[in-house]
């Protein structure tokens, strides 16, 4: 089972990776839409990279 958890503490859980990162992403959409939209695309590879650990660490 793979999970991911947002800052502001929601969490999702699936089979595989796509499905977890797919749950992230919906939830930063429709939650956090505002906050994507002014991140650089820097600060978007950053917070791609850092779930891509907790995946890799299995949290």
């Amino acid at each position: 089972m793979k999970t991911l958890s947002c800052n502001c503490g929601f969490t999702t859980k699936g089979e595989n990776n796509y499905q977890v990162e797919a749950a992230m992403w919906h939830h930063a959409i429709h939650d956090h839409g505002d906050m994507l939209k002014s991140m650089t695309v820097e600060m978007l590879e950053q917070w791609l990279l850092s779930k891509d650990e907790q995946l890799k660490a299995g949290a």
